[in-house]
């Protein structure tokens, strides 16, 4: 019987990670590197109807002056769990849970969607019509690879938000008296307009002018959120039944 040598055992082993076959299920302590927003991780936008209206100009930076700012924050570092069935895997953090797939490179990606959707309408028997609707969806994403230096990847969290209101252009005194004379739609939040003497209001439904275009008064706000973090991890010897302790186990970052 032949015995394999110290360097050729490495070398069979560095084949079965580059294949992507190493096993990933059992417990692994995680670092995430955190970072501090730099403000460009949310982005937001405004669509409507409304006839002369306008977002907000920017405000432009005065470039006398320059500021700088740095500052770095202490990782935080927590247990998590991965019990793998094929290319399916489960990955428990704390009290979360992550189903997981393996692609064919060898990546595995542990997600959760979490999703919120409403709506609301009122009629009035004079043709008067107003509606809300939303959605919120929030995700979390853990995605890496399984090597020689253990679980490597990315930790995200996400984010999206859209809020969308319609109103008829025009209603009665009637129900003016109900609903107020510049309605419901939020325009006056988020858009302008010049008046007759060109000065900048806030624009807004007035229940006896023509604000919008023939399909009356649409506006919708949405905004996206999104942080990365790099995310690494090493297989420990704990199992299942530590997950009492380890779960709550771990380190707070420096946030």
């Amino acid at each position: 019987m032949r015995i394999q040598s110290v360097a050729e055992k490495s070398f069979v082993t560095s084949l079965v990670f580059l294949a992507g076959c190493a096993p990933v299920d059992g417990t692994w302590l995680f670092t995430r590197n955190l970072t501090l927003p730099t403000g460009d991780e949310c982005t937001s936008g405004v669509t409507h109807d409304f006839i002369g209206a306008y977002e907000p100009a920017t405000l432009v930076e005065d470039t006398a002056w320059t500021v700088t700012s740095d500052a770095e924050v202490s990782p935080d570092a927590f247990f998590g769990r991965i019990e793998q069935q094929g290319k399916d895997a489960v990955l428990i953090v704390g009290s979360e849970a992550f189903p997981g797939v393996q692609s064919d490179d060898g990546t595995w990606v542990f997600t959760w969607d979490h999703r919120e959707s409403g709506a609301d309408s009122e009629t009035h028997e004079s043709s008067y019509v107003y509606a809300y609707s939303y959605e919120s969806t929030t995700t979390r994403r853990i995605s890496g690879t399984v090597g020689p230096d253990g679980f490597v990847g990315r930790w995200e969290d996400e984010s999206r938000t859209t809020q969308s209101w319609t109103e008829s252009d025009t209603w009665s005194e009637e129900v003016a008296a109900l609903v107020g004379t510049t309605g419901r739609v939020p325009a006056g939040s988020h858009l302008l307009r010049l008046d007759s003497t060109g000065v900048e209001v806030a624009a807004s439904n007035d229940y006896l002018l023509t604000d919008c275009d023939a399909s009356g008064c649409l506006l919708t706000v949405t905004q996206a959120c999104g942080y990365a973090y790099d995310l690494i991890g090493d297989k420990t010897g704990f199992t299942a039944d530590d997950g009492s302790w380890t779960e709550d186990a771990g380190q707070s970052s420096g946030l």
